[in-house]
């Protein structure tokens, strides 16, 4: 019988970054400053919370083996370098165990680099940016961090051939630039590059939620490029690029979309082949999947029971003892508070605990600050 006891419901906490900016970057926003961070963690160790694994989680959800009511996983999402640099010392002192969400297009290579206690300007090549093959190797070797797969590419694709903005160097489309250049994904953090100036931007969705993936003919996106480059008014630019995909749409020139053997193998790399990357890095089995964004599908979803993973995210319901779940539930760790950021996460911390447990007083407060 499937159990309903929320005293039985692990809260899974997830953050990007830890970390403080000197300076507002791309990302950076992802970023939880250091001290509200280490106030979160200490709050949790007073009141002695346990931080269980992703093997843990899977046997408390199918009845396997019951956690302690008091029990809080963690999910890091993306794979930043801070995860090893800054957060692991925290963690490991505290005796928590945490999970990082990794992204093979993300993955950089290189030496692994310091722990800080700090990061400023100064040290920032030791903190900013994503993790490298060794530094993941080394914290799956400590046994405290184990690693889900986030997707292959963590990028969104164009969705339909509806043009909505043009590229002009101040918007942040982010996926322009990193379909453009995939190799130079794990660095653009710390080494800017953009897709060129007047890019067409078309409707967009994440990569596994997307049905059907539109491809814009390139004369079509050359073409407003160059636009760009004459044209200085955007009102105007917008206006001629509408006139001219009207003129490539009329010969069925201007792109098309991507075919069924084209869509399958989009999904099996986002799935598959980045379950199998990690596995070969790490040289452990990747159990467990955590969509990026959060988009999925019931055919992405079905894929995944045929891919082997145990666990998948996406749920809103609870990570009860027996529940026999497939999606888990989860909750962002921190919120953007500007003032009093130490005081006001710890209590935001409690609120999401008890939010996780179905308080009907905090589903309340939730329901209307959501209005």
């Amino acid at each position: 019988m499937r159990s309903k006891d929320n005293k039985t419901n692990i809260t899974i906490l997830y953050y990007h970054s830890v970390a403080n900016h000197q300076k507002k970057s791309n990302w950076s926003f992802l970023s939880t400053p250091i001290k509200v961070f280490q106030s979160q963690i200490d709050y949790l160790v007073k009141h002695q919370f346990y931080a269980c694994s992703w093997n843990e989680l899977y046997e408390h959800t199918q009845g396997i083996k019951k956690l302690p009511n008091k029990t809080v996983m963690f999910h890091f999402d993306d794979g930043f370098l801070d995860n090893w640099s800054v957060v692991f010392p925290i963690m490991k002192k505290a005796g928590f165990k945490y999970s990082v969400l990794l992204t093979p297009e993300f993955i950089q290579e290189g030496e692994v680099r310091p722990f800080v206690a700090e990061t400023n300007e100064s040290n920032k090549s030791a903190w900013w940016g994503y993790l490298n093959k060794k530094e993941i190797r080394k914290m799956s070797e400590s046994g405290l961090v184990d690693f889900a797969a986030h997707g292959y590419t963590h990028t969104w694709f164009e969705s339909s051939d509806k043009l909505i903005d043009i590229y002009d160097g101040t918007n942040f489309y982010p996926h322009l630039s990193w379909n453009l250049f995939p190799e130079k994904k794990p660095y653009w953090l710390i080494e800017e590059f953009t897709a060129p100036l007047g890019y067409p931007v078309f409707e967009y969705k994440k990569s596994l939620e997307l049905k059907k993936r539109f491809i814009p003919d390139r004369a079509f996106i050359d073409e407003i490029v160059d636009l760009f480059s004459s044209v200085k008014d955007k009102h105007e630019i917008m206006k001629r690029a509408k006139m001219i995909l009207g003129k490539y749409k009329s010969e069925n020139k201007h792109g098309r979309y991507e075919t069924l053997e084209e869509k399958e193998m989009r999904i099996k790399r986002e799935l598959l082949l980045s379950k199998e990357i990690l596995e070969d890095i790490i040289g452990k089995p990747i159990n467990y999947f955590v969509f990026p964004g959060g988009g999925s599908s019931k055919e992405v979803l079905k894929l995944c029971r045929e891919f082997g993973f145990k666990l998948v995210s996406g749920c809103r319901g609870g990570n009860r003892f027996n529940s026999k779940i497939y999606q888990v539930d989860r909750y962002s760790g921190t919120y953007t508070f500007p003032l009093f950021k130490s005081f006001l996460n710890k209590m935001f911390l409690k609120l999401q605990l008890l939010r996780s447990r179905e308080n009907q007083i905090v589903l309340l407060l939730y329901k209307f600050l959501r209005r």
